[in-house]
Parts: C-alpha cells; sequence; structure tokens
C-alpha cells in the first residue's frame, strides 16, 4: 500500500510503498478514505512526541484524523468488519502506533484510536474534518465554561479548532470576538462570529480595549507564541475570566494571581466525543468546516499547506 511516512525525525516525509498492516487482538483495519492534515502532523515529524531514550517505531505513517471502512477484525475487536468509521490517533499513543491514517490502510485499538460509526448523511471527507478539531473544540468549550450574554475573543479564529469554537460559543449565545485575515470575515461571522478584527491591518489588543473597555470575559489563544499571549493578550481578559492556549503559551501561575483561570490546553480524544461530534454534524447542528481536499498522491503539497500556517477550515486528503 502506499504511505506518507518518516524514516526518523527531522527528514522530509515521502510516500511509499509498504506493507498493508494487519490487525492482532482488538484491533481493526481500516481502509482509509479520507485523513485530515493537522499541525500536530509536522510536530510529530519533527520529533515534538518523542519521549527521550525511548525507542520510537520506524518506518513511522504520519497522519491522526480518519474516515474508513473496516475491512478485517481481530478477537475481541470493538468494531465490525464493514463498518464505516471516523476518528482520530490518540497523541499519547502516537509513540507506540506507528500506523497512521495517511496511508491506504491502518490498524486501530480501543487504546491507540477514538472511535465512533460514521452516521448516514456525513461523507467520508466530512467525517475526517471532525475529530481532532471538532473534538478539541468541543472539549474548551466545556473548560471555558461559556454562560450566555459572556464575550469570547479567538484568536486565529478560522482555523480548524476556531471554525468549530465559534459555532459552539455562538450556539450558547455567547458574543464572539474573531481574530483573522480579511479575506476570512465573511466565513467567520457565518459561522457565528459578531465581531471580526483583521490582524493584519488593525493592532487586536487596541481593537479589543476599544470595543470592550471592561475587558472579555475569555480568551482563546490557537496561535500565538508565549510573549504575545502573556504581553498582550492576556491583558484583554476581565479581572476574573478565563484564558486557554493550545500551543503552550500561557503561564498559568502568573495569571492566578489576578484571579484569571488559565491552561495550556491538551485534547485528550474519547469515543464518546467522537459520538457527540457525528451527531452534531449529521443533524446539522454542527457545520463541518470548510475543507480542501487533496489526493494521496499530492499529499507532499496537502502538507506543505500545513506548514504555511495559515489554512482556512481543514485539509483533508482522499485515497479514493
Amino acid at each position: 500500500m502506499r504511505a506518507f511516512v518518516i524514516d526518523s525525525f527531522g527528514r522530509t516525509p515521502q510516500l511509499k510503498d509498504v506493507p498493508v498492516p494487519e490487525p492482532g487482538p482488538g484491533e481493526v483495519q481500516i481502509r482509509v478514505r479520507a485523513a485530515a492534515v493537522n499541525p500536530i502532523d509536522w510536530k510529530v515529524g519533527a520529533g515534538a512526541l518523542a519521549r527521550p531514550g525511548a525507542d520510537f517505531p520506524f518506518p513511522y505513517t504520519l497522519g491522526f484524523d480518519v474516515a474508513g471502512q473496516v475491512t478485517a477484525a481481530g478477537d475481541g475487536a470493538s468494531f465490525e468488519v464493514g463498518q464505516e468509521v471516523f476518528g482520530m490517533r490518540r497523541p499519547g499513543a502516537a509513540a507506540r502506533h506507528p500506523h497512521g491514517s495517511y496511508a491506504e490502510y491502518m490498524t486501530a485499538s480501543a487504546d491507540t484510536v477514538a472511535l465512533a460509526v460514521r452516521p448516514d448523511g456525513l461523507d467520508a471527507a466530512s467525517a475526517a474534518a471532525l475529530p481532532m478539531t471538532g473534538g478539541t473544540a468541543m472539549a474548551l468549550t466545556r473548560w471555558l465554561d461559556l454562560a450566555e450574554g459572556e464575550t469570547l475573543l479567538v484568536v486565529g479564529a478560522t482555523g480548524g479548532v476556531g471554525s468549530y469554537v465559534l459555532q459552539l460559543a455562538a450556539a450558547r449565545g455567547v458574543r464572539v470576538v474573531a481574530v483573522a485575515a480579511g479575506e476570512d470575515h465573511v466565513y467567520a461571522r457565518a459561522l457565528g462570529a459578531a465581531e471580526v478584527i483583521d490582524y493584519r491591518n488593525d493592532d487586536v489588543a487596541d481593537a479589543v480595549r476599544a470595543a470592550h473597555p471592561a475587558g472579555v470575559d475569555a480568551v482563546l489563544d490557537l496561535v500565538d507564541s508565549r510573549e504575545v499571549v502573556m504581553g498582550e493578550i492576556a491583558a484583554l481578559v476581565r479581572d476574573g475570566g478565563r484564558l486557554a492556549t493550545t500551543v503552550f503559551a500561557a503561564d498559568p501561575e502568573a495569571l492566578a494571581r489576578r484571579g484569571v483561570r488559565a491552561i495550556n490546553f491538551i485534547y485528550q480524544a474519547t469515543d464518546q466525543d467522537m459520538a457527540v461530534l457525528a451527531d452534531l454534524a449529521s443533524s446539522g447542528a454542527l457545520k463541518v468546516a470548510e475543507t480542501t481536499t487533496f489526493k494521496l498522491a499530492a499529499m507532499d503539497e496537502a502538507y506543505a499547506a500545513s506548514t504555511s500556517g495559515h489554512v482556512r477550515g481543514k485539509l483533508v486528503i482522499t485515497t479514493d
């Protein structure tokens, strides 16, 4: 089969012919129909998830989000042959599970991949665009404990996670202030943003202070450095507010001194989250993020687009 693999950390991934992985006890084999591209993929390629001194299984197939069909099942597996499933490889299992989703086949077990049945009416590419970013958005919304009438500032609002947070927060009656490039403002408003700030042409901190002089109730920063978050963004949160970041840019202890609850957030995927995402997307309560698709043969193009740092919605590869 074809798979997008690395042979060592720091090397450019390549599309190669590798053996088809076979399921062991408790595992299923999945014929991959679609897989989404996430920043964690190229971070893994650089060695970000490798523990010092630990052996990492090479060749290693990249890719976390998947949608596909179960084609074989080992004894005790949780899914049956023929079922259409979707989900994501658990980041904590990445070092011991070398069969990622940038391939024609992968394997999955209950402790390595969070999975749910893909509902009728949700195509594979759309399903693949949900797990990591949709699950992260749900978990972040829960942690921020957003209430109707509150104000949430989202920095990096039109990427994968932001595309879902805007919807989930707006559905709670939250006033969402989205920070995004000018060409993405229509997209952000369509997903629920009440205000949009163009970070390329406006000073974000000044714009927020002008509109919300008492500060915002919560901030979600998905893109900035620690210097920016602690030097500019954190000051926009009112005393007693909340701040979350997915890029380890917060100093929770420093923020706690003025009553701001803060977290450097890591998403722990669950089967239940995948099932909830399936229900939300199939019912229309959650719109799948805008997707740009690539064939597996063009995996290097999708990977390069992800590392560019500006992606609206989701990048998805398909194997059909």
